[in-house]
């Protein structure tokens, strides 16, 4: 008899279905040409800032500076007259081939009714007799995923008190248990399918997820764990451990089994939910919902953040089988557990579509029965399936962002601050485990909360990590901006849907003297993301960006800058909610320069030596989703290696991400440009060859193919 646990299985019943460079194994990226020859470069020390005085060699940050008098700021309007033609911003792959999509499945469409006759649900419950004896040699128990349940730290043993025979039942595509009182249950299950039994799976279950106590919902609801959701069965086997006998013994034990039905083609076929300026939301009415069943009508709370679950379910289900599994929790929670309606307000399915969950208007603070002691001030959006080692799809995590993003500006959501619930403070998108002893929403999907995060921010308008501050004309898309050689032109190339970028735009003229541009994010605070350039004297100039084409205002907030090789903007690097500068001097030193949120500058520190043996520094973002924004290095023989912030104005350890990196002219961050809601990067050879080398959101790279070409007529370091 084999015992897995359901949390950590991840497919549940399928059947079938910065110090020195680092010494050990990492993975490499494809090299676009071979590895320099040559002895490694040491990397430099990137975790003690060494103590240096603001001013020593550093700029003047403000102070309008003599060495810089002379000079005249470039215009900002105008078309640039002739010159080179510029680059071409292909959408279709190069010769690299297209990049793998993560696992992440084709989208589907809305379900089929099919042509089953319609079905009602069935609810089949059998009593399990609590034993007074033993059953003899059974299985060890599995451990829990995330540990020990809490509501067993005060229990000196449970034993195994149901150990049922293998019933004969009804088909069914949902499993679980439910009893009265607060005793704490762990259960197992195994099915019969197509004539085999399956392996043993736990039923993970607490009391974190339900009504709030105290409600009318929770006076009448019964005690469960989460269901398991199965392929057809007739038969099914369990087991229960708790306390045999006192006030820990459950009562009322029973096994619930759910058959979904068939849904009315009505209901299937109807259209999905308008909503302004919201994502599309597959309705109720899809997904088969039996409005007879639920409580009339709805409560209302408050929407001040929203929480991230996931069902316990099998992964590899079809497009066409999503109605049916919603359906299956909907009966579970309402026959079984006793609730008014589905707990969760949303179920976000594989395929990355929205279904609605519990009634009352998705547009409105419905309060739902899915983070107990929360539901009545946040909504839920529940992940169909299981998220424990399973990553969760490209898609899946953009369909989080668009919910959320338009949830939280209908309900005025601020997604970076947090929320205080009763004394206690949560980000505004958090998981499940983040307010509960629980596993839920999987290690898989929880480490994926920032990716979903920086896309919020995105949906809604706000320069983070999903456009790594590179939205400059307002169009919700990272850009790419560089000088024409030949004439000091500017230009922005629109972020794109194609994974690439649209059709150049003039942006202005007179850009000659300038050395180097750097996308900082919002840098004065106004809501538009801003541009900074550094001229050969050493003027500091920030442009301050406004939604569509051009700049709303120029003006000088820095001398001396010409004594650095190296300026870039990794976003917000000390974790104080403004966007930084980080600056290489000559002597090879890291100096942060913080910004002060209003177009100027805080204290300037060094945060590192060793560095001037780079040939490439770049801002990328929160590279490896930590939560913390990073720097990417390249040594001259080729290694690229990945910096990690500590979100407090420091390094983690550094590591190699890639070999052969020697033979490009340049590297730049680019935000998301492939719209999978993990951070890029784009380099270009000498002959003018673009690539993107797609972010993997764990700090490495998806697969590079070209994306243009004619890109050595601009300069583009940034």
């Amino acid at each position: 008899m084999k015992v897995i646990n359901a949390g950590l299985a991840g497919a549940l019943v399928a059947f079938a279905m910065a110090p020195a460079v680092p010494t050990y194994g990492v993975p490499e990226v494809p090299p676009a040409s071979p590895p320099a020859s040559g002895s490694a470069t040491a990397a430099p020390d990137a975790a003690a800032p060494e103590d240096a005085s603001p001013g020593d060699a550093a700029p003047d940050e403000g102070t309008a500076g003599a060495a810089d008098g002379a000079e005249g700021a470039p215009a900002t309007e105008g078309a640039p007259a002739g010159g080179a033609a510029g680059p071409t911003a292909e959408g279709a792959p190069g010769a690299e081939g297209t990049p793998a999509a993560g696992g992440a499945p084709a989208a589907g469409g809305a379900p089929s009714a099919g042509t089953a006759a319609p079905v009602a649900d069935d609810l089949q419950t059998i009593s399990l007799p609590v034993a007074t004896g033993g059953f003899g040699r059974l299985p060890s128990l599995p451990p829990a995923p995330g540990g020990t349940p809490r509501e067993f730290s005060d229990l000196a043993a449970t034993i195994p008190i149901v150990y049922s025979e293998e019933y004969t039942v009804r088909p069914f595509r949902l499993a679980a248990v439910t009893w009265t009182g607060a005793a704490p249950v762990r259960a197992w299950a195994r099915v019969h399918s197509d004539g085999e039994w399956s392996q043993w799976y736990e039923l993970p279950g607490s009391d974190d997820h339900q009504p709030d106590p105290g409600t009318a919902e929770a006076a009448g609801a019964r005690n469960g764990t989460d269901p398991l959701l199965v392929p057809a069965s007739d038969g099914i086997q369990v087991r229960v451990d708790g306390a045999q006998s006192g006030a820990r013994r459950p009562s009322d034990l029973r096994l619930d089994l759910v058959e979904p039905g068939t849904a009315p083609a009505a209901r299937v076929e109807a259209p999905e939910l308008t909503v302004n300026g919201g994502p599309t939301i597959y309705s109720r009415a899809q997904w088969g919902a039996d409005e007879s069943l639920r409580a009339d009508p709805p409560s209302y709370g408050e929407a001040r953040g929203a929480f991230v679950h996931h069902t316990v379910s099998a992964n590899a289900y079809s497009s066409a089988e999503v109605p049916a599994l919603i359906r299956s929790i909907y009966v579970y929670h309402v026959r079984s557990r006793g609730w008014n309606d589905i707990g969760y307000n949303f179920v976000i399915d594989r395929f990355g579509r929205i279904w609605e969950g519990r009634y009352g208007g998705v547009d409105r603070a419905v309060i739902g029965a899915h983070t107990q002691g929360y539901n009545d001030d946040a909504f839920a959006a529940s992940a169909l399936g299981t998220y424990e080692n399973t990553a969760p799809s490209s898609v899946m995590l953009g369909a989080y962002a668009r919910l959320f993003g338009w949830k939280f500006r209908i309900h005025g959501i601020r997604p970076l601050r947090q929320v205080n619930y009763d004394g206690e403070a949560w980000p505004a998108i958090a998981g499940h485990r983040d307010a509960a002893a629980t596993a839920c929403p999987g290690d898989a999907l929880y480490a994926r909360l920032n990716t979903i995060r920086s896309g919020t921010l995105r949906q809604m308008g706000i320069g983070g990590d999903s456009t790594s501050g590179r939205d400059v004309n307002g169009g919700g898309r990272s850009d790419i901006m560089a000088r024409q050689r030949s004439n000091g032109s500017f230009w922005l190339w629109p972020g794109s849907t194609i994974a690439g970028f649209g059709n150049r735009l003039a942006f202005g003229t007179g850009w000659s003297s300038m050395i180097s541009v750097a996308l900082p994010g919002d840098w004065d605070g106004d809501g538009h993301d801003d541009v900074i350039a550094r001229s050969a004297t050493g003027g500091l100039w920030l442009y301050s960006g406004r939604s569509g084409q051009g700049f709303s205002a120029q003006r000088r907030i820095g001398t001396g800058w010409a004594g650095f090789t190296y300026v870039v903007a990794p976003g917000d690097w000390d974790g104080d909610g403004r966007v930084d500068l980080i600056a290489r001097r000559r002597d090879g030193v890291l100096m942060l320069y913080p910004g002060n949120g209003r177009g100027g500058f805080g204290t300037a520190r060094a945060i590192g030596t060793g560095w001037g043996s780079f040939t490439a520094i770049v801002g990328a973002g929160d590279w490896n989703s930590d939560g913390a924004v990073d720097l990417i290095a390249r040594l001259p023989n080729g290694a690229l290696l990945l910096y990690p912030g500590t979100g407090k104005g420091g390094f983690g350890k550094a590591r190699t991400i890639g070999t052969g990196w020697a033979g490009f002219t340049g590297i730049a961050a680019a935000g998301d440009v492939n719209d999978d809601y993990v951070l890029d990067l784009v380099v270009w050879t000498s002959g003018g060859g673009m690539l993107l080398y797609p972010g993997n959101g764990s700090g490495g790279f998806l697969p590079s193919r070209s994306i243009g070409s004619g890109w050595n007529a601009f300069d583009l370091r940034s």
